[in-house]
């Protein structure tokens, strides 16, 4: 046999495939029975598919188990919405679960509801702000998005948004928040200390602001977080971390497939349409993509009262 025909014999042999079969489909390439027999014994007991067969055979079981949960759990297509969810509730039955949940009118009577682009912008002054640009024309922008950071005066980004499309982002990295000007924004958004830590809360949130038809690539976070819909629509598609499919070819964080469709059958997907006010949990390690319906401002929290950092999660790296 030559190399890929006994790698085409290796692959049935640790996928558990029947000896009986495995005969049948050497013979029917014109082995007799004597030498089809020889082929199977020469791959069983070398020592390299002695070392890899056990840890084949846990992935399957892995697999499996990740596909029992699946079913058992499936929401028919929807993240769960709940309305009036105490922060007591929301980590017993849902953060401690590892399930994503709505907030409906998490925000209500938060002033940063009455925000627009115009103000907000107004708001940040004359000083430069991060801002991605060029994103169409990146293979993967999300990713890669230290080759397209551009600093710009808010004046020039009121223009830039209004104009639907992709091209331009102010995302996360930008650590708006960090900066003074942070603290005059977040006098809008006082979430109240049950939800998150007030001591470090500018440290641990992030501002979003993008046109209509932004679009956040598929991808999966190593840390819980809140994310707050306070302007426009925002529509997120998820998909839990035991979905097999999503698993491979991973970048760290990344996928190298930057739709879901791509890596997800239709009936794992569950979705969040956000309402301004309306809040998301999202959390660590699901898969989710990001899309803006309109103008679309809102923030992230993931300054949570619970363990928070899973850096050492990261599939991508396996």
């Amino acid at each position: 046999m030559n190399p890929s025909q006994q790698r085409w014999l290796a692959d049935l042999l640790l996928e558990g495939a029947p000896l009986d079969a495995v005969e049948q489909a050497l013979t029917a390439q014109g082995m007799s029975n004597e030498q089809a027999l020889e082929q199977i014994e020469a791959i069983l007991t070398s020592p390299v598919f002695a070392a890899a067969r056990p840890k084949v055979q846990l992935g399957q079981r892995l697999a499996a188990a990740a596909d029992l949960h699946q079913r058992v759990c499936h929401h028919q297509g929807e993240v769960p919405s709940k309305q009036a969810l105490t922060p007591e509730r929301f980590y017993q039955e849902w953060l401690a679960h590892h399930q994503p949940v709505i907030l409906k009118a998490f925000a209500a009577g938060w002033p940063a509801l009455e925000w627009s682009v115009d103000l907000l912008l107004k708001r940040l002054g004359d000083q430069p702000i991060d801002v991605l640009v060029g994103r169409d024309r990146a293979h993967h922008p999300d990713r890669d998005f230290k080759q397209l950071i551009r600093s710009i005066k808010p004046a020039q980004w009121a223009e830039m948004i209004h104009q639907p499309g992709n091209d331009t982002y102010l995302v996360a990295r930008n650590h708006l928040m960090q900066s003074p000007r942070g603290e005059q924004l977040i006098i809008d958004t006082p979430i109240e200390a049950s939800w998150v830590r007030k001591g470090d809360l500018l440290e641990c949130c992030s501002l979003w602001m993008g046109p209509k038809g932004t679009y956040t690539a598929l991808h999966h976070d190593n840390c819980h977080a809140l994310f707050v819909q306070l302007v426009g629509r925002k529509r997120f598609e998820l998909a839990s971390p035991l979905t097999v499919d999503a698993l491979v070819e991973t970048d760290p964080f990344y996928h190298r497939q930057r739709d879901l469709r791509d890596v997800c059958a239709e009936e794992r997907i569950m979705v969040a349409n956000l309402e301004p006010g309306d809040a998301l949990f999202l959390p660590v390690g699901w898969w989710h993509q990001a899309t803006a319906l309109d103008t679309s401002i809102g923030m992230s929290f993931n300054g949570l009262h619970a363990p928070n950092d899973y850096s050492d999660y990261c599939p991508g790296r396996l």
